[in-house]
């Protein structure tokens, strides 16, 4: 048996302990067996050739976990003998050690993103109620030079889906940009969303504070409700202290 496959086992080991045990029973009782018909064969009856082959055993509880010591050392101490014969090599070729840790690093931290890309995209749902139910409309044209081609939704096109709309039971609009923070030591550039009272109610989310203004009703001429902005919460707990007056969502 190569001292590759012996470490195997010994790793393979670790996690199959009722395996182990039960294996470590059959090797001891064969040599104990073997023992009794030693003694046989030397003229012995067979109550006395299994108290001598007992005792020249002492016990097989005890020849187990002698077995058990022996084997935990042994693991112990090829680990160890391991792990000092890879840093003696990684001390003997110190370019290739730099290289490998670096290319180890960059794949680590390749893999991380990747994972968090596809873990927060295609894996991990959205934090909303029923989230697969959630669809956003647009409207592209192949000669509109942005990117993807993506258009922005007019009034005229929001209104005939509301009008038309046979399949959403919610529908709203949300526009996202940034804006100017100011009130507390410095003014500061915050990531803003303007949305309407229908996104919030397709999303089944309120505002943390303040209050949410109905659509379609602020201007019986425009039919469109007003945007409303939204601050974000650090800036609430660092600028305004979380102020319930500091005005109306």
């Amino acid at each position: 048996m190569s001292w590759m496959t012996e470490r195997w086992r010994r790793i393979r080991s670790i996690g199959r302990r009722h395996e182990m045990e039960s294996g470590l029973d059959e090797e001891i009782r064969f040599h104990i067996d073997q023992q009794i018909e030693k003694n046989l064969r030397a003229g012995m009856s067979l109550d006395e050739a299994r108290r001598q082959a007992s005792v020249k055993f002492g016990g097989m509880e005890r020849v187990k976990e002698s077995t058990r010591d022996e084997f935990r050392s042994a693991l112990v101490e090829d680990s160890v003998r391991d792990f000092r014969y890879g840093i003696r090599a990684l001390r003997r070729a110190p370019g290739f050690t730099i290289i490998s840790s670096l290319m180890l690093a960059l794949g680590i931290g390749a893999t991380t993103a990747v994972f968090s890309v596809v873990n927060g995209v295609l894996v991990k749902p959205l934090p909303y109620p029923r989230p697969e139910e959630l669809v956003s409309l647009g409207h592209t044209a192949q000669d509109v030079r942005n990117a993807g081609g993506d258009m922005s939704m007019s009034a005229a096109q929001l209104f005939t889906y509301r009008d038309e709309n046979r399949s959403f039971q919610q529908m709203g609009v949300w526009s996202a940009g940034t804006e100017s923070a100011t009130g507390g030591t410095e003014p500061e550039e915050i990531q803003s969303l303007y949305v309407s009272y229908g996104t919030l109610r397709a999303l089944g989310e309120q505002p943390l504070m303040g209050r949410s203004k109905q659509p379609w009703t602020s201007s019986p001429d425009l039919k469109v409700g007003i945007g409303i902005a939204r601050t974000h919460h650090e800036v609430d707990e660092r600028a305004l202290a979380l102020d319930p007056f500091a005005g109306p969502a």
